[in-house]
């Protein structure tokens, strides 16, 4: 099947460009994250750097007629209040903020609009923002780092939106990076990022981050190489949100919450094809996993397990988990099912709304044992296990094409509950709820009575 992923091909030349599909590419960057080009030569606070154009001088203005040839020179001029525009180049240096900007007055770092600058290539990190504040990283590429492709590390409202981070780190043991990471951090976003082809993990909150949103990212392609390891997004730090994001062909999970992620909430995520599970939970406590997509991947779809417990499993679409072969060379052996709650975490974990769907023989949902049909685990565990759930094909629009909004008649149409925390208002690609007017609303609960299962609205 052929995959597709947002935006220029950020990785070596051998690897071919990449598109968004057309069902998923509308409001992908919202207005609020560009920089408007009419304005941006008139901003009274502004430096450019440019080191293609032949009046470029890290001993002049920094304007955009005579711009800084190097980042270094144009970042270290850059105080709060400030936007730094970078034009053309290939650039081995690394965007380090000397100073902090302010809630009024962020410092932002962007591209000049209409050119596309290179960050990165062979210098530890194409970003280090460290012990800063209030700074707007966007629409930047950066490729071929040898650490991780963007690092934020103990700061506080940072915001790293609309960037290309691909080639981080090398598929050998002791030189994996990743694509854009986050540690000992607060009250940050990251967002429409496309990460892919890095030798590590695509999006990491780590190290005591907490507050930080992310949202809207794709993560795709993302491996370590010389073992199975590397995720799509990978959170191991506490009360941190993961919504509408698309995680897929990732080495490892699409998204994994490990020991130290406590009370992380995933929706309105879209998970397929990874090497291992679409939503991993392992040794964590409080999570809450509401209308996420989890197609096709290698094995458990949705998985809690260890000493995980007080979760909520609500509104997904679980489809073809673990009986189909994922990402290349990689042993799907290991424990399936669409969903699976394992070891102490069926005690204290509440699932309902949810649909689960095979196409051929397999592990169909694990409520800590398998169970080959949801009517075999709701009799073995008692019907107050996923009362409302349903055990059906859910249409998808195009499984083959990847592309899994739903279709008129889909049983997961008006059956969510909008009243379990962390259930959103709109879809992955921002649709807003609609009741069907033609479906029963008998199966759904909540104040609207018509949220449809998994990451997709329909629409009319």
């Amino acid at each position: 099947m052929t995959q597709q992923v947002p935006g220029p091909d950020s990785g070596p030349p051998s690897r071919k460009r990449f598109r968004i599909p057309a069902f998923l590419a509308i409001g992908m960057l919202p207005a609020a994250f560009l920089v408007n080009p009419s304005t941006a030569h008139a901003a009274p606070l502004a430096f450019y750097v440019d080191k293609t154009m032949g009046a470029c001088s890290d001993a002049g203005p920094g304007t955009a007629a005579r711009p800084f040839c190097t980042l270094t020179k144009g970042v270290s001029r850059t105080t709060a209040g400030y936007t730094l525009y970078i034009g053309w180049g290939n650039f081995a240096e690394t965007i380090r903020p000397v100073a902090s900007g302010t809630a009024a007055k962020p410092i932002r770092i962007t591209a000049w609009p209409g050119r596309s600058p290179i960050i990165g290539s062979g210098v530890s990190n194409g970003a280090l923002i460290s012990g800063r504040s209030y700074i707007i990283l966007s629409n930047l590429r950066f490729s071929g780092t040898v650490a991780d492709g963007i690092s934020v590390s103990n700061s506080n409202h940072i915001t790293v939106t609309g960037n290309t981070v691909s080639g981080a780190g090398r598929p050998t043991s002791g030189q994996i990076a990743g694509g854009i990471s986050v540690r000992g951090s607060s009250t940050n976003i990251v967002s429409y990022n496309n990460v892919h082809h890095n030798n590590g993990s695509g999006i990491v909150l780590a190290s005591g981050t907490t507050g930080t949103i992310v949202w809207r990212n794709w993560a795709s392609y993302n491996a370590e190489g010389w073992q199975r390891h590397a995720n799509g997004i990978n959170v191991t730090a506490p009360g941190n949100a993961l919504l509408r994001n698309i995680t897929h062909d990732n080495e490892d999970s699409g998204i994994q919450i490990y020991a130290g992620g406590n009370n992380v909430l995933a929706a309105s995520n879209l998970t397929y094809n990874n090497g291992d599970h679409g939503i991993d939970n392992l040794n964590v406590t409080g999570g809450r996993l509401i209308s996420n997509t989890v197609y096709r991947n290698c094995t458990t779809g949705i998985n809690v397990e260890g000493t995980s417990g007080d979760y909520q499993v609500f509104n997904n679409v679980a489809v073809d988990n673990g009986v189909y072969p994922a990402y290349k060379g990689i042993s799907c052996n290991r424990r399936a099912g669409n969903i699976g709650i394992w070891d102490s975490a069926p005690s204290s974990t509440t699932v309902n709304h949810n649909l689960v769907w095979l196409t051929k023989s397999g592990v169909m949902y694990a409520f800590g044992s398998s169970y080959t049909s949801l009517a075999a685990m709701q009799a073995a565990k008692g019907r107050d296990k996923e009362a409302r759930g349903v055990q059906a094909n859910p249409k998808f629009a195009s499984a083959a094409g990847w592309n899994l909004r739903l279709l008129a008649g889909s049983p997961a149409i008006d059956r969510g509950n909008s009243a379990v925390s962390g259930a959103q208002s709109a879809d992955l690609v921002g649709n807003a709820r609609v009741d069907i007017a033609s479906v029963s609303n008998a199966q759904a609960a909540g104040p609207r009575r018509y949220d449809d299962l998994g990451a997709f609205e329909f629409q009319r």
